[in-house]
């Protein structure tokens, strides 16, 4: 158990660091953690080619949300370049783009 104590000591204090020396964004990002596997597309639209996927337990960096032309809620993703349908992750307070 003391290992254990240890090992999970080491990985915060390691977080801790990360954390402090990364730049702290300009806008609003959170960590999306999608409930099923999401994919990313190159545009708000279930048609639009999906350039990756984050699965269940993976994160992606969202910083606004929209509702297309079809009524469809998404995120951004950081950097504004790829957009993930917001069905597949739990309900984030984000800025609208």
């Amino acid at each position: 158990m003391q290992k254990m104590l240890k090992r999970f000591g080491v990985i915060a204090a390691a977080g801790a660091v990360v954390a402090t020396l990364m730049p702290a964004p300009a806008y609003a990002y959170v960590y999306g953690y999608p409930v099923t596997t999401a994919p990313v597309r190159v545009e708000p639209y279930g048609s639009a080619h999906a350039v990756d996927t984050v699965d269940p337990g993976e994160y992606v960096l969202l910083e606004c949300s929209l509702i297309n032309r079809y009524g469809n809620h998404w995120y951004r993703t950081r950097g504004g370049r790829f957009y993930t349908y917001a069905g597949h992750y739990p309900s984030y307070n984000l800025p609208n783009c």
